[in-house]
């Protein structure tokens, strides 16, 4: 570590905030900046999705006219999803569907599924020493599942280079 240095948060790091008033009030974030002109924002309250990235202040990623929106305003109902669609960087569609509502063996699919809109099981960061440098990596877990039905897990890891 430098000597000169204060808070490595200076260079590079993870803020945890919650958002306040709107659509995404109560909303949980990470905003990851990795002190070499990557900074993005992932989102645990909609399934860990990448909503916002940027390089070197270029603006890489784009947000719906919904903006943020919580889980709780979800609405599967035929294409309503698209009324919660905060877009951004990546949305996960899925698990059970993707593309246009329908109907399967009886059970109602929604547009695109419901997996963009469910809060992760748990989400967390931590910096991991990798072979290639430091790395701020985030996981998750979020589940689709129901009673007599589907167990559906996604575990996904992000990992940002604080190096390149």
């Amino acid at each position: 570590m430098n000597a000169y240095l204060g808070h490595e948060g200076q260079l590079y790091g993870v803020e945890e905030c919650r958002l306040i008033g709107g659509k995404g009030d109560g909303m949980r974030l990470f905003q990851v900046h990795n002190g070499q002109g990557l900074d993005l924002t992932l989102s645990p309250d909609r399934n860990g999705d990448i909503t916002r990235l940027r390089y070197k202040g270029m603006n890489m990623s784009y947000l719906s006219p919904c903006g943020y929106v919580s889980p709780a305003y979800y609405d599967s109902i035929g294409t309503n999803w698209l009324s919660s669609f905060t877009a951004g960087f990546l949305t996960t569609c899925g698990l059970n569907n993707v593309g246009t509502p329908n109907t399967d063996e009886g059970e109602v699919l929604p547009l695109h599924g419901s997996i963009a809109n469910q809060p992760a099981e748990y989400a967390y960061w931590k910096k991991e020493e990798t072979e290639k440098g430091l790395l701020l990596a985030f996981y998750s877990a979020t589940k689709d599942e129901q009673i007599f039905g589907r167990k559906l897990l996604l575990e996904r890891k992000i990992g940002v280079s604080v190096e390149e």
